[in-house]
């Protein structure tokens, strides 16, 4: 039990490494960078392989991972305020749902791994920026439709390697 949530701290801590690098960004149009969400593949993953409980929890700390890359600067107060729990909270629904709907997608499908990819962070996407807006104020510059077709599209990938590092097939259910 210990090494197991080692072990997936350790893919979560590398995730996040590798989203906050920017590892295989693009700016193919010079309107801004579009980037792979690499730690909500990681939610992803385990949510269809685990269940929704694992899901909840690695979606949590994956949020956690991304909300503290994250800081917003108040001119008025002239400092860094970092606007916590947003992604957490987030994450930890699309974990939760995806794991519920476990049973019922096909997870050795590329089709369907690009589909359920594409449509959950399009969705998380337009949640996190939806409560941004609330909480704060609107961006005009937040990509949508781009970092969810550049990770639906290396989201088997991700899932192939993630299989062959965590030996989870379709099996473990």
């Amino acid at each position: 039990m210990f090494l197991e949530a080692t072990v997936i701290a350790v893919g979560l801590i590398i995730s996040s490494f590798l989203k906050g690098i920017n590892f295989l960004s693009l700016d193919p149009f010079g309107t801004g960078a579009i980037y792979p969400d690499f730690l909500l593949i990681f939610v992803i993953f385990f949510s269809i392989r685990k269940g929704d409980f694992t899901g909840i929890w690695i979606g949590f700390f994956a949020g956690l991972l991304e909300d503290s890359q994250l800081l917003a600067y108040d001119e008025s107060a002239r400092e860094f305020v970092s606007i916590i729990g947003v992604h957490s909270l987030v994450y930890c629904v699309a974990g939760y749902t995806i794991g519920r709907l476990n049973r019922l997608l096909d997870r050795d499908s590329i089709a369907s791994v690009l589909v359920l990819v594409f449509a959950t962070t399009l969705i998380v996407r337009i949640a996190v920026w939806l409560i941004m807006g609330l909480v704060d104020q609107f961006s005009a510059a937040y990509p949508l439709l781009g970092p969810a077709v550049f990770t639906a599209g290396l989201g088997p990938i991700w899932f192939w390697l993630l299989t062959m590092i965590y030996r989870l097939d379709s099996s473990n259910r």
